[in-house]
């Protein structure tokens, strides 16, 4: 369907500012299996053959704003906000860092997460004031780009949900 193409053209383009698995191939929603596929020279690539959470995390979030770009273009009644939770967390060992700092991670980790955070940031700046994209994560970027983003840090004891609201 046309829809789907166009809103596999926006994947596509999203993509590039990411380096994942297939990164320059045409990306497609498949509604009738409610995947990400990649199509590439040597055929179809579901999402579940596109390796590391990594690719993972940044392919839906690919689906996402794309979907989100289309049904505010079509004036649809979705809501315009969309919520990611930890979306660096592929890139985190386990015993990560308290503060989020991305000092703990490689290099190739660092520029994913960056990447990641870049796109979240310039679609929200494209798609605003219609869509609003709410990040919920450990990562604390040094650019100014991202600190002119963060609107609260939890840390410390400071949490999302208070504890008096709990008691």
């Amino acid at each position: 369907s046309a829809f789907l193409n166009i809103i596999g053209r926006y994947m596509t383009d999203y993509s590039q500012s990411l380096e994942l698995e297939q990164k320059g191939s045409q990306l497609r929603l498949d509604i009738r299996q409610l995947t990400v596929v990649a199509d590439t020279l040597d055929g179809a690539v579901p999402l579940y053959r596109m390796g590391s959470g990594e690719n993972w995390v940044g392919y839906h979030i690919l689906a996402h704003i794309s979907l989100h770009k289309w049904f505010r273009q079509k004036g649809r009644p979705v809501p315009g906000f969309v919520i990611f939770d930890q979306p660096s967390q592929a890139h985190y060992p386990p015993e990560q860092d308290a503060e989020g700092s991305v000092d703990i991670l490689s290099n190739e980790d660092r520029t994913a997460v960056a990447q990641l955070f870049k796109l979240l940031a310039d679609a929200g700046k494209e798609l605003a004031p219609d869509l609003q994209i709410i990040v919920m994560d450990h990562a604390d970027l040094q650019q100014s780009w991202f600190a002119d983003a963060v609107i609260e840090r939890w840390r410390k004891g400071k949490k999302l949900v208070p504890q008096e609201w709990i008691n």
